[in-house]
């Protein structure tokens, strides 16, 4: 029997896990009601069926961990197990865990002293090399999954030409999106296009510009899919991080996505369309992460590449569809469960 730890909304999390479910169909489910420290305060019950689902309110403390886990063989969680205590019952029955883990978060590269699950499930190659070393025969690639379905309608649509879609999202600690690179570098392009700049709260004043090409749109939508719908590529110039759901259905979305050329976007997209980047102070998350920035020219010389001539949407859902589809994820995710 497997079970796995789920969160039930709009956030990455939710979605990274809610895909997870759909496609493993697990026995048990851990849901954590994330409302009290959650931006995202809406919880889509309806996610998970009653009768296999235990419901904690906020983390999962000792006596939730205990009354779910019996029967299990494996569990299967996101990111950390939220209390290790799950890690430390399981081993004490001979359950399996697996985390997929988000390396600027990884608790047990700075706390040594916790328990370390049987398995970490690396969701890109940023940082691989560094876990395999620190976790000798207990981490491995496995990203998470996509169903392409989810995005078709993004396909099927007309895309309206020189229309470039940027992701903020929550904003993340140091600009990790590059939104403020990308913005000194639309002051410097020269060709005519339309930037939309996507995020689910009011953006500081200093990330506003005045440029009749940019427009900011503030929303929180349902559906993924209509994030990507009537755009003709994502540019997502990142300064630092591993997995990015944002390139991921961009891709799957048949959006090619301009990146900073580093770790993983170097592993994932095609060279010519990665935009070079120097090193910038590192930042402290959890533990020193190095930090990059685009340089300002080479991603505007790239934004009116783009403006003039369209790059190929066929490669970009073909990028999606081998690395994130379900179809090709599902037999080695039973398998190692």
């Amino acid at each position: 029997m497997v079970g796995i730890l789920v969160f039930a909304n709009q956030g990455g999390l939710g979605i990274q896990t809610k895909r997870l479910y759909n496609m493993l169909n697990p026995d048990k489910v851990l849901l954590i009601d994330s409302r009290g420290f959650s931006k995202n305060k809406k919880m889509n019950r309806d996610w998970y069926p009653e009768e296999i689902t235990k419901v904690t309110d906020g983390f999962p403390n000792n006596r939730d961990i205990l009354d779910w886990i019996p029967g299990l063989k494996t569990v299967l969680t996101v990111e950390n197990p939220y209390n290790f205590f799950l890690i430390k019952a399981c081993r004490e029955r001979g359950i399996k865990t697996i985390v997929q883990s988000n390396y600027e978060f990884n608790e047990n590269i700075y706390a040594p002293h916790l328990p370390v699950p049987d398995l970490f499930l690396m969701p890109s190659y940023w940082k691989l090399k560094e876990m395999e070393e620190k976790f000798p025969g207990r981490v491995m690639y496995l990203p998470p999954p996509i169903d392409p379905e989810e995005f078709k309608d993004a396909r099927e649509h007309p895309v309206k030409r020189r229309r470039f879609l940027h992701i903020v999202g929550v904003l993340a600690h140091e600009d990790r999106n590059g939104t403020m690179d990308l913005l000194r570098a639309v002051r410097r392009c020269k060709e005519d296009f339309e930037l939309v700049i996507h995020s689910q709260h009011k953006l500081p004043d200093h990330y506003i510009i005045d440029d009749p090409r940019v427009t900011y749109r503030v929303k929180n939508f349902e559906k993924n899919v209509d994030l990507y719908i009537g755009f003709e590529a994502l540019i997502l110039p990142r300064r630092y991080g591993g997995l990015s759901l944002t390139t991921n259905e961009a891709l799957m979305s048949g959006m090619p996505v301009m990146m900073t050329d580093i770790s993983p976007n170097n592993k994932l997209l095609p060279k010519d369309w990665l935009v070079p980047a120097r090193r910038k102070p590192s930042v402290e998350i959890r533990m020193t992460i190095k930090t990059y920035a685009a340089y300002t020219h080479s991603l505007a010389k790239k934004i009116d590449q783009w403006a003039v001539k369209s790059p190929n949407h066929e490669l970009a859902y073909k990028l999606g569809v081998d690395n994130f589809s379900v179809a090709n994820l599902e037999a080695r995710y039973k398998t190692l469960l």
